[in-house]
């Protein structure tokens, strides 16, 4: 049975409407009264209005009392009740290499020197902050210095090589790039409400002691975890128990482990074999010719590319694409439905992969890159 919550404005004026006529035709008033103009009508219409925002009023209050269905600071004080709070959001950090421009010498790299990436598909530029100074010396190359992100969020988790330009003139500096294994900490969003939420349900789903929703909860309540995956069944014999994580940037850095590591370490009973790992990386590159028949290549090509890379993100930066998830096979299906999704497109001539992809179940799908080429069919508009 459902609580009726919701009234129109209009269902609330004829209600009125039909117990006044009701009222009238008891005699109970003096003269019949006209419900089409004059004072009585507006007195009306105040009345039915007032009543359809209490409606408004009672459905969203309702629906906030539920952590299922509450959000916002709603959603907040139901996860203070049981302990919890929002997780914020994080800087990336990470190392930067810093080339020399062809002089000789030592060349100082002072803190507080700025580099950034170049403009993304949306215009978005970050910026890093060298956090220590540097020296490069003579006979060297180039040297990394530690760097983090201006701004808070998995934004600055830039891909290798995004780091590309010197804000700040160093004299005798000439490029700047991020390499394999630059990021040290991972960038992460300020926690969302679907994240929460789940963490709330986590959080009575353990009262029963070292389940796998406990080591879920415990994995979670890290800064940086986007999902991980309880292997619980004995993976690595009798009593152990294999925890997957994954970072913001995917697969995660040595010291989100480590902190995993330690959450999990505080909680679990000691008998048990606990391994916190990352995902075991599986490579996919993605290369394909689409064929139009309307709209511009170049925006077609991105909204595609988009679409694409938005499948490796956790969380996904484009609405309506849901991330693969530890352990979750990349199938020819689902690419060709986002690459469809771009709209303009008649065929897709998919060169790579050539089958589905197929991920053990502490494996990761992750991104190599994204190729995609256009043609024009026969039939374009």
């Amino acid at each position: 049975m459902s609580i009726p919550t919701h009234r129109t404005l209009e269902e609330i004026r004829q209600e009125l409407f039909a117990h006044i006529a009701s009222v009238q035709q008891a005699g109970w008033l003096p003269q019949a009264l006209s419900l089409n103009r004059g004072v009585v009508r507006g007195l009306i219409e105040i009345w039915a209005f007032g009543l359809f925002q209490l409606y408004q009023f009672l459905a969203l209050v309702l629906g906030q009392a539920f952590p299922n269905t509450a959000t916002g600071k709603w959603l907040d004080l139901h996860a203070r009740s049981v302990g919890l709070s929002r997780l914020p959001a994080t800087q990336a950090a990470g190392e930067v290499y810093f080339i020399r421009s062809g002089s000789t010498g030592n060349v100082v790299i002072p803190e507080g020197r700025v580099v950034r990436t170049q403009p993304d598909g949306n215009g978005q530029v970050y910026r890093f902050v060298t956090t220590a100074s540097r020296v490069l010396q003579e006979g060297q190359t180039e040297v990394a210095v530690p760097v983090i992100c201006e701004a808070y969020g998995s934004g600055g988790n830039i891909t290798v090589g995004g780091i590309s330009v010197l804000t700040t003139t160093v004299p005798g500096i000439g490029a700047v790039e991020n390499r394999p294994g630059w990021l040290v900490g991972e960038g992460a969003d300020a926690e969302g409400d679907d994240a929460l939420r789940l963490r709330y349900q986590l959080r009575w789903e353990s009262a029963g002691g070292a389940t796998q929703a406990a080591y879920a909860a415990w994995a979670r309540a890290v800064p940086g975890v986007v999902a991980v995956r309880v292997l619980d069944r004995h993976p690595r014999g009798q009593g152990t128990v294999d925890l997957v994580v994954r970072g913001s940037a995917g697969i995660p850095t040595p010291a989100l482990l480590e902190h995993v590591r330690l959450a999990v370490d505080a909680e679990r009973p000691i008998n048990d074999d606990v391994l916190v790992k990352g995902p075991v990386p599986v490579p996919v590159a993605i290369r394909a010719e689409l064929e139009l028949v309307h709209g511009t290549p170049e925006t077609v090509a991105d909204v595609a590319s988009r679409r694409v890379a938005a499948m490796f993100r956790d969380p996904s930066d484009v609405p309506g694409v849901a991330p693969l998830g530890i352990g979750e096979d990349l199938t020819l299906d689902r690419l060709r439905y986002e690459l469809m999704s771009a709209g303009g497109i008649r065929r897709i001539d998919l060169a790579s992969p050539g089958a589905d992809v197929l991920v053990q179940a502490d494996g990761l799908a992750v991104l190599e890159g994204v190729w995609l080429t256009t043609r024009w069919s026969g039939d374009a508009e």
